[in-house]
């Protein structure tokens, strides 16, 4: 390879490269420009061609380095492959921008109805883009959604029904059994650091991660202002699924990642979009403190601090969290056909915006009330406060009756002084003090179990039934 024999196109934004048999295009942020600085050099034991560009402004910096896909996107005024909803000869900045009195809230309005074809179909995905796809895989792939019906169920009808199936899944003693283990498993995980809290500013995609992304469509993903809640939204329902995975195996891919973040997530297991942040990460607590197998809620708080941390980081680390979806769902038997329907377009989307969109989110999130056990739709404290009341009373009777065994313990000859001595009934007395132990730690945890069945778990869901459960008969 010559390099000299290179041919370079330098005008405004746009920069070409050929040298057969390679091409190259760029389109930059910045205007380059063309003064006979412009050259090429073959590095023969890198195996890489570098080109060096001139600047238009000199000194000036140029942002969106690391977006692979925005710089690989043709320009604007062509036809991308995904269509561009808007004005088609370049997208202002004010399109994109987020207003100052952002709500985050969603429109309450009433339903449009019309007699055209789209109407009798039901859409989800990216920015509900998206039909008639998951159908055809849920006879071969039951477990891709939790939804059976996804091509036939109204989004309005999506959350009653998650709530429900939310409601009959949830697992007091496996709960209550995570609470009293918090030590073994929430003391390492939590105190977890990783890797992308060490030097978050300069940590950049891998060489995977850099061919993942030029594998994607370098196209353009643009949405309609009216649609930038829910993406961003969904973005912050994905993070929250990728972190709780990432921080439950300290940083390590397991054969159960990809269920954790579909289970986690009401997007991949309902198709179900959030109406707003706080609907989204109450869903996500209680889903996480439902399916997967640690459920902790002190957990979740460390997921959510994560999730603004990486987001407080913005648009790079990001990428990389989505890529990391990606990558754990296209080595997956069926979760891949997420990707074509979520992840693609988040991964090429979240390029292309601007970083005030991210910054409007971080503080959303930071202005956020304070999530509580309270907020959720089980009653979490009242089964904790039943946990230690049980708990006293077992450690109560279990002083009384070790109390008891080393009163009837009696020594009757001053030979029991010595070690060697022990008396059958010394052992026989300890015996009996820790069987009578055990015993009273079964009858407690009945007792627990017995005043737990109690409290009435419907919380938060007495109009589900009433509403899922003959649409559910109707589905069926």
């Amino acid at each position: 390879i010559n390099a000299e024999y290179g041919e370079m196109f330098i005008e405004g934004t746009e920069f070409k490269f050929y040298l057969k048999p390679y091409y190259l295009r760029l389109n930059f942020n910045n205007e380059i420009t063309e003064n006979g600085s412009e050259h090429a050099q073959y590095d023969v034991d890198a195996g890489d061609i570098i080109i060096n560009i001139p600047k238009k402004t000199p000194g000036e910096e140029f942002t969106d380095l690391k977006m692979i896909n925005k710089l690989l996107a043709p320009h604007s005024s062509k036809s991308p492959k995904i269509e561009v909803i808007g004005n088609d000869s370049s997208i202002d900045e004010p399109f994109l921008s987020i207003p100052d009195d952002f709500t985050w809230e969603w429109d309450q309005e009433y339903p449009h109805l019309d007699n055209s074809d789209d109407s009798i179909h039901v859409f989800y995905g990216f920015c509900n883009r998206y039909k008639n796809y998951y159908g055809p895989f849920l006879n071969e792939y039951p477990e891709l959604l939790d939804s059976k019906t996804p091509d036939q169920t109204q989004h309005s009808n999506r959350k009653s029904l998650l709530e429900l199936n939310m409601h009959e899944s949830f697992d007091m003693e496996h709960y209550l059994s995570d609470f009293m283990d918090m030590n073994e498993f929430v003391g390492d995980v939590i105190h977890y650091q990783p890797r992308y809290k060490s030097n978050p500013k300069n940590f950049t995609c891998v060489e995977d991660e850099q061919q993942l992304l030029c594998q994607l469509p370098h196209s353009q993903v643009c949405i309609e202002k009216s649609e930038i809640k829910r993406v961003l939204i969904g973005l912050v329902d994905i993070l929250f699924s990728f972190t709780f995975d990432h921080l439950t195996s300290c940083g390590e891919v397991s054969v159960e990642s990809g269920w954790n973040i579909c289970k986690v997530s009401s997007q991949l297991s309902w198709l179900y979009s959030p109406t707003s942040l706080r609907e989204c990460l109450l869903l996500n607590f209680s889903r996480a403190l439902t399916f997967p197998l640690y459920r902790h809620f002190d957990f979740c708080i460390r997921v959510l601090e994560d999730l603004k941390f990486i987001v407080s980081q913005g648009r790079p680390l990001i990428l990389k969290c989505l890529l990391g979806v990606y990558d754990i769902f296209r080595k997956h038997e069926f979760y891949h056909l997420h990707n074509n329907v979520f992840i693609k377009d988040y991964c090429l989307w979240i390029q292309s915006i601007n970083e005030r969109q991210v910054k409007k989110l971080m503080d959303a999130l930071n202005n956020l009330t304070t999530i509580s056990k309270s907020d959720l739709p089980f009653p979490l404290e009242d089964f904790e406060s039943l946990l230690n009341q049980n708990e006293l009373e077992s450690s109560d009777e279990s002083d009384s009756s070790c109390l008891t065994g080393s009163s009837a313990t009696e020594y009757t000859s001053s030979e029991s002084e010595s070690v060697d001595s022990v008396s059958d009934s010394d052992f026989q007395s300890d015996s009996f003090s820790r069987s009578k132990v055990d015993e009273n730690d079964d009858v407690n945890m009945l007792c627990l179990s017995s005043a737990v069945e109690n409290i009435s778990l419907n919380k938060d869901f007495d109009d589900v039934d009433k509403t899922s459960r003959p649409l559910i008969e109707e589905l069926d």
